[in-house]
């Protein structure tokens, strides 16, 4: 999980588009009677809860949907009693903001569907986005910059895109299968996993799946499947467990070498590194909000 964050960019130049907070944790109930400063996206990742937004009805945002909250409009929000609510979430500031989300057509207060794919990509780009301002520096802001730039145009094509209607009951199935096969994965990923395995477990051959696959989700299924194991190694690596590297890299299906050179080159980072950061921003971060 990722803790709140506030960024303050104290550079010279006026940045377009600026990261204000940042974070993806189960989330509590919150009432902000007069809003929150910058615009918000917010990304469920599991569970569901309700926001009350001023003028109206209430909105129940569900894991595979994510929201817009314009600034400075009086809203509260709360998780259901179910199960956590976790939340992923960006505020962002800038004087090309509103313009810029304008041209977009992001619509506001109202939940965008998401798929799995999508779910796992937005999880990967908002950690990187967490991680990337700890970097002093007026580089590290542009890069910034440049990330929330990305992911907004990321979540345009994902509303604008044409939603293909089935034609008949095989694109139906073949949609439901490929459906499974991303579950498959999430179960299964700690495993020794071929991509002839899971061809074989939705009943496809491995050519016919990686060509679906990519149809459907818009990568192939083997840098899908890496990009999940990553994904699984970075919370192994936050919760402290006192698991070594390697075995770290043998519970998300890896070889050590193999997993320490991936994710030196997904994050910039060694595996190690990246835990020693995040331990000591925590501690950090618990000492200066001590009650």
């Amino acid at each position: 999980m990722l803790p709140f964050r506030l960024f303050h960019h104290t550079g010279e130049l006026d940045l377009p588009l600026s990261l204000y907070s940042c974070g993806l944790h189960p989330q509590h109930a919150i009432d902000r009677p007069i809003g929150y400063p910058t615009f918000q996206c917010m990304i469920c990742f599991a569970g569901s809860g309700t926001f009350q937004l001023e003028g109206t009805p209430s909105i129940e945002l569900r894991r595979g949907e994510l929201m817009f909250v314009p600034s400075k409009l009086a809203h509260s929000y709360s998780p259901s009693e179910t199960e956590p609510w976790i939340l992923g979430y960006m505020g962002f500031e800038g004087s090309f903001a509103d313009s810029f989300l304008g041209a977009l057509r992001l619509p506001m207060m109202k939940p965008i569907a998401i798929n799995e794919h999508e779910v796992v990509q937005l999880e990967s780009e908002l950690r990187q986005l967490w991680h990337m301002s700890e970097r002093e520096g007026e580089n590290a802001y542009r890069e910034a910059s440049t990330k929330i730039y990305h992911l907004l145009t990321y979540i345009a094509a994902i509303v604008c895109k044409e939603k293909p209607v089935p034609s008949n009951r095989s694109h139906a199935g073949t949609k439901e299968q490929l459906c499974i096969s991303v579950q498959y994965m999430e179960q299964h990923y700690m495993e020794d996993l071929s991509l002839a395995n899971i061809a074989y477990a939705v009943g496809y051959s491995k050519q016919h799946f990686q060509r679906k696959f990519k149809e459907l989700y818009g990568m192939n299924p083997k840098p899908y499947l890496q990009r999940l194991r990553l994904l699984k190694g970075i919370q192994l690596l936050e919760e402290d467990s006192g698991l070594s590297i390697g075995e770290i890299a043998a519970r998300v299906g890896m070889e050590l070498n193999y997993f320490v050179r991936l994710f030196k080159w997904k994050h910039g980072t060694t595996p190690a590194k990246y835990r020693s950061s995040f331990r000591e921003f925590s501690r950090e971060f618990g000492e200066r909000h001590k009650p």
